[in-house]
Formats: C-alpha cells, sequence, structure tokens
C-alpha cells in the first residue's frame, strides 16, 4: 500500500467518524433521529491506464443519503443509530472491466462519550451491504469499525487517535491519527477530520474551506467482468477499491437555522481502481470533481 493508499484510508475512517466525533461539545438531547444529509458528486471523465492498455472516458458521480440520532444511554454516554445507502455510478464503455455502479446500504451504530474533560472515545460501526448489487449475498456484507479516542489539551488542540478495520481493504487493520487545531479567530486547520486543510469562518452563517478530501469505497462484484488481461483471473466474486483523493475549495452556507448547504470543487490528485485479489490495477487521469450537500438537523 502507498503512501496515497494510507491517506485514503486515514481520511475516509475520519469521515465514518465525523457524525459523532465532538469531544468537547457532546450534547445529550434525547431523539432517536434528528439528522439527514444528502450528497451529490461528480468526477469529470478521464482516462484510466494499466500498461499499454487505455480505458477512455470514465466519469464517476455518486449520491449519497443518511439519517442518524442520538441516544443518551448513560451519564456521559451517547448511542449513535443511523442508516446511509450510497449509489456510485461508473460511467464506463461496455464491456470494460469495472462495473457500471456500486453501491452501500449500512446500518451505523456508534457509542461516544466522555472520560474527563480531556479525554473522549469514539466507536463507530457501520455493518451492511457493500457491492454491485448483481448478486445480493453473504458475501457482500461488510463491518467497517472505527475505534478513536479525542485529547483535548486545551480549547484550540484536539488530537485523535485511532484504528480502523476492513474486512475489505486489502490492508484490513490500519492506525489513525489526526489533529484539529484553531489557529486565530474563525481560523482552523484539520488533519483527516473529515477533511484535511484549512477552514475560516467569516461569520456564523458562512465558512470557506481548502485543502485535501477522500472519496471511494470498497465492494464485492459479484457479476463476471471477464479477463481484463494476460495472467489476470477472471474479475469474478472479488473485491474493488475506488479511490479519489481530491484537492479543492468550498464553502457551508447555514441557509436556515438548521439547515446547511454545502458546496465543493476542485481537481483530483490521484484516481484508481484496484482489485487487489486480482493484483489488477487502472490509473487514471487527474480530472476536475464538483460535490453539494445538504445537512438537516432537528
Amino acid at each position: 500500500m502507498n503512501l496515497c493508499s494510507i491517506l485514503f484510508t486515514c481520511l475516509a475512517a475520519s469521515l465514518t467518524a465525523v457524525g459523532f466525533a465532538q469531544p468537547a461539545s457532546v450534547t445529550f438531547r434525547p431523539a432517536l433521529i434528528d439528522t439527514f444529509a444528502s450528497s451529490y458528486s461528480y468526477s469529470g471523465a478521464g482516462d484510466f491506464k494499466r500498461g499499454a492498455t487505455t480505458i477512455e472516458g470514465i466519469s464517476i458521480s455518486r449520491f449519497e443519503f443518511s439519517a442518524s440520532g442520538r441516544v443518551p444511554i448513560a451519564e456521559g454516554t451517547l448511542f449513535n443509530p443511523g442508516v446511509a445507502y450510497s449509489h456510485t455510478t461508473i460511467e464506463t464503455p461496455d464491456n470494460s472491466p469495472l462495473p457500471k455502479s456500486v453501491q452501500e446500504f449500512s446500518v451505523n451504530l456508534g457509542f461516544r462519550g466522555l472520560f474527563s474533560k480531556e479525554w473522549a472515545y469514539l466507536v463507530g460501526l457501520r455493518p451492511g451491504l457493500y457491492g454491485d448489487f448483481e448478486k445480493i449475498g453473504s458475501d457482500s456484507f461488510n463491518a467497517p469499525l472505527f475505534l478513536a479516542m479525542f485529547y483535548v489539551r486545551n480549547p484550540s488542540l484536539t488530537w485523535i487517535f485511532g484504528v480502523t478495520a476492513n474486512a475489505f481493504n486489502d490492508r484490513p487493520v490500519l492506525p489513525v491519527l489526526g489533529l484539529r487545531l484553531k489557529l486565530a479567530q474563525g481560523l482552523q486547520f484539520d488533519v483527516g477530520f473529515p477533511r484535511t486543510g484549512l477552514s475560516y469562518a467569516l461569520n456564523s452563517d458562512l465558512t470557506l474551506r481548502g485543502g485535501l478530501s477522500a472519496f471511494g469505497g470498497n465492494y464485492r462484484i459479484t457479476k463476471s467482468l471477464g479477463v481484463p488481461a494476460s495472467g489476470v483471473q477472471n474479475l469474478n466474486n472479488t473485491l474493488l477499491d475506488v479511490t479519489e483523493i481530491r484537492g479543492g475549495i468550498g464553502a457551508t452556507f447555514k441557509a436556515a437555522a438548521n439547515l446547511e448547504i454545502e458546496a465543493d470543487f476542485g481537481y483530483t490528485a490521484m484516481r484508481r481502481f484496484e482489485y487487489p485479489d486480482r493484483n489488477y490495477r487502472l490509473k487514471g487521469d487527474n480530472v476536475t470533481w464538483v460535490s453539494v450537500a445538504l445537512n438537516t438537523r432537528f
């Protein structure tokens, strides 16, 4: 696994945690479901290559939806239930070694709480189905796990220490390290939480940001996609890793008391499709990307 892969895994684990990890401001309002989030992202058409083989004009789009809540179960401890669904469309030529789409339907189970004023913890589990959904069975079941500790050294600095476990990843267990640093009034630097970069709150309604973010996932492919190259096994009943590292700028606008609108765009730093069990990887040209999201809290 190269440096970009490790960065992607750390960012992805932090994205899993972001809905839970607020150690400095844990609240205990009882609500089974109190947050809805939806987003759409698109990265433009570009060529993917393996050696002398080129597949032209592949674009990726994704729609995501999630609902989550928070339920106090003990003093200083919250249970965060939720559900999530995503549909990723891969615009690829017919007879290419890629599926037309991959999907996720998962139940999100999280526990977070405080050990002390300085230390907080998070346990996040996402059991569900991850695959092309051509054949839905136990082989498509996965339960990515994220464990983290948060150390609030002072109001300006929070450290994140953790580990991620994902049976569909070629490195199933990896450490995670991140931080959140408040540099000045309204100016903040984050590493993998959920983005790596700078953000600046112009006022209570508008925040600007720039940096790196991760996009992708790990999926079970059940449809036979054929033999893509000499010496490679048939792409059937195997795992596919979809990876993009994105650089860009964006903004979050508070349109109403309980509604936020996010918009981001930029240029990819790395694109890749990989079948680790088959030792088959396609590397893509970098392209522009855009995403929009709506977040509602009751």
